[in-house]
């Protein structure tokens, strides 16, 4: 990392980007029944997985090593950093090699984050309880010439897949989608052994320890995710709003990031203060508050549009609506006179 911005960046990944398969035993025709895919995920007490967020081509993969309530992340867009991320304490440990600097970050305000396997197992178990659930077994299907055997369990607007080995009956392959986001993984692997000392949240010998700087993850305002679109348009895209604020935009953004600082020829203060900032407002989407969903349409707008909406949400318990527009004012607007 070459600025303390890709270091938030990640652990807002990290903060974002923890998720998701579950707890049935339900038998098929098959002699493999899902209970028996699903074992592994329920069972195991260590686990080796690369997460992809999103549909797209050349995705980051985040890779997590997991044992216990730790677990040791790397990030492939993010070069030469690990972090080590603890559910118990709440806190992050990332830990730069080249620079051999250390940053704890406090998770505080984040409710109770589990890892990839256990957000999994509650999600079916959440998709279990509705009335239309149900598993389909689809039979054999090829990966990269490999047979495959694949469970579907779906419910209401949410489904996952698991590929799992005929043979072993073990997961090679999961995908989570809903109606706002697809996540896979892959390179499954269940109860291996794990070297204890490298989910340590000691800083190793040599290290520096670096200040985290204030992320809040309990303050979630429109005036700081305002801030965001403003340093968003005005430094990563060079004047124009992103083409999309999604979780899996958010994950690949560390090096156009780093590109649009050099654009500005900013100080390392200067650098790491614009990180904050924009750190500190994805907070308000991340962990969006408001009623429904919020909508996005800032795709081809330029920073100072008065014209242009380029976000709206409806805040709880709030008859009308917020627009923000290209010129990043707000307006409060009814609901029939909200942007088609």
């Amino acid at each position: 990392m070459k600025t303390k911005l890709t270091k938030i960046a990640a652990v807002l990944i990290i903060a974002a980007g923890i998720v998701a398969v579950s707890s049935l035993f339900i038998k098929t025709s098959s002699t493999i029944a899902f209970a028996d895919v699903v074992k592994p995920i329920l069972n195991a007490r260590t686990a080796i997985l690369d997460i992809h967020i999103g549909s797209g081509k050349n995705q980051p993969v985040i890779h997590d090593e997991i044992m216990g309530s730790r677990i040791r992340r790397t990030v492939s867009n993010v070069q030469g950093t690990d972090t080590i991320i603890d559910l118990e304490q709440m806190k992050i440990l990332a830990l730069t090699h080249a620079e051999k600097t250390a940053v704890y970050v406090n998770l505080d305000g984040l409710g109770n984050l589990q890892n990839y396997l256990e957000l999994l197992r509650d999600t079916v178990a959440r998709m279990q309880d509705k009335a239309e659930y149900q598993v389909e077994n689809r039979g054999l299907q090829q990966i990269e010439g490999k047979d495959y055997i694949v469970f579907v369990a779906e419910s209401e607007k949410e489904t996952i897949t698991i590929w799992a080995d005929p043979k072993t009956a073990l997961p090679v392959r999961i995908e989570q989608k809903t109606p706002n986001m697809q996540i896979a993984c892959d390179n499954l692997q269940f109860d291996i052994p794990l070297d204890e000392s490298l989910f340590s949240m000691e800083v190793p010998d040599g290290y520096v320890i670096q200040a985290a700087g204030g992320i809040d993850f309990k303050k979630s305002s429109e005036s700081d995710f305002i801030e965001t679109l403003r340093i968003w348009a005005q430094i990563i895209e060079d004047g124009q709003f992103p083409d999309s604020i999604n979780l899996e935009d958010i994950v690949k953004i560390g090096p156009k990031f780093d590109q649009g600082l050099k654009r500005a020829n900013l100080t390392k203060q200067q650098e790491t203060e614009i990180a904050l900032r924009w750190g500190q407002g994805l907070v308000f989407i991340r962990f969006f508050k408001g009623q429904g969903k919020w909508h996005y349409a800032g795709k081809g707008v330029t920073l100072g549009d008065s014209q242009t909406p380029i976000f709206w949400y409806q805040p709880k318990d709030s008859p009308t609506w917020r627009v923000i527009y290209g010129d990043l004012r707000v307006e409060d607007v009814a609901p029939e006179n909200l942007p088609q």
